[in-house]
């Protein structure tokens, strides 16, 4: 379950040092490449996880869900790199769709939220963000030695080039998955989820759609909408204001993310000495504190260039320790017959997150993206502070 987090996250940003200039080549502008980024996400929200939860609910194995899903990758991966080839700029659009709709999110959550008891959960699921956030540091050091690969062994074709190789890697990776899961990977005891009758609704007397679990889908999509904005800013600077080329790019990128991935495995310590609620409460604050370091004060200095840095840092650190909390915190606030809802659709948010924010990370500049980041996280504080006194554990979580 969390190899297959860390490839979905890897397959969707090993494409943002480059997409740019793919679409450029294509003949397409800036907003298009912002479009081929937030694609994935968005039809993985719209198709890909309720099928994928439609799939388990209808008794199909957890083991087929895994091979479907990651043959369509194969394939999407594929029409990405031959996109150059017949030089089409809807042939990328097409790829990136595919992808998103294959892409096995549901898959880590909700078995966490099945097989970890309440105590632990929340530091497991710190664990599982943080190698989903390794992915991130993965995936421009291996754009960026991807690019170096195709550019010393002079491999500059119609098929293979530095914008194709990374769908081309991922089709292979994703192939290698696919032979671990057919000769390897064993059904759990119950691959079914559980079912959320109306007569067991009707017998318990309650309602998953509580204030608390609101707040906990609102906390999820502004954690990954403001951390797709961060990174999408970020190398929209690095190489349109800074100058600075995309292996370069690409290697400060992974370095940033390496520091917020060791960052979001020490924080998992705070599960033990903070309550939930208070801890995506404090996370929230921080995050908006951090947002006030990204603010362009003056001309881009070398001073200037570090204290963006060091902000951005410190808000998509921030950022994902919120993400932690309301992955952690959505199947605990409601009764055990909702939990797999709540989990999909707590999922479903973090993910239309990171549609909305690889569109508005291209729309932002200098000026509005410090702004943007304050008023997110100010927002969601005051909702919290106000708001948070229902998302309390509830009594008969499990």
């Amino acid at each position: 379950a969390i190899y297959s987090g860390f490839l979905l996250v890897l397959n969707l940003d090993i494409v943002v040092s480059t997409a740019d200039r793919y679409a450029q080549t294509l003949g397409a502008d800036e907003a298009f490449s912002g479009l081929v980024i937030a694609l994935t996400p968005l039809f993985q929200g719209l198709i890909g996880i309720p099928l994928n939860y439609w799939m388990l609910q209808s008794g199909a194995s957890v083991k087929t869900l895994l091979i479907l899903m990651a043959s369509g990758s194969i394939l999407g991966n594929i029409v990405y790199a031959l996109a150059g080839l017949m030089r089409s700029k809807f042939a990328i659009l097409i790829a990136r769709t595919l992808i998103g709709i294959c892409q096995c999110q549901l898959g880590g959550p909700i078995y966490i939220a099945k097989a970890v008891g309440v105590k632990k959960r929340t530091k497991i699921m710190f664990v599982f963000s943080a190698v989903a956030t390794f992915a991130l540091t993965a995936a421009p050091l291996l754009s960026a030695l991807l690019e170096t690969f195709v550019k010393e062994l002079r491999i500059e074709n119609l098929v293979v080039d530095s914008d194709t190789i990374p769908g081309w890697f991922m089709a292979l990776v994703y192939y290698l998955f696919l032979l671990k899961v057919v000769f390897f990977f064993e059904n759990p005891d119950s691959p079914k989820l559980a079912e959320t009758s109306a007569e067991s609704q009707k017998a318990s007397g309650e309602s998953m759609w509580t204030t608390g679990f609101f707040l906990c889908m609102t906390a999820g999509f502004t954690s990954t909408m403001t951390n797709s904005v961060g990174i999408v800013y970020f190398v929209k600077l690095a190489q349109h204001t800074w100058g600075w080329s995309v292996p370069d790019t690409a290697l400060v990128l992974a370095g940033l993310m390496f520091v917020v991935c060791l960052l979001s495995l020490v924080s998992s310590r705070l599960s033990k000495l903070v309550e939930d609620r208070k801890g995506l409460q404090l996370s929230t604050l921080c995050a908006a504190g951090c947002s006030l370091l990204t603010f362009q004060f003056t001309e881009w200095s070398a001073a200037a260039i570090a204290l963006t840095f060091s902000g951005l840092l410190l808000l998509l650190s921030a950022s994902s320790v919120v993400k932690n909390y309301a992955y952690a915190l959505a199947p605990k606030i409601v009764a055990p017959i909702f939990k797999d809802r709540a989990g999909t659709l707590n999922m479903l948010a973090l993910t239309f997150g990171r549609a909305v924010g690889a569109q508005i990370g291209v729309l932002l500049d200098s000026y509005s993206f410090g702004a943007f980041l304050l008023g997110t996280y100010s927002l969601l504080f005051s909702l919290i502070s106000v708001f948070g006194s229902g998302m309390r554990q509830h009594a008969k979580a499990i």
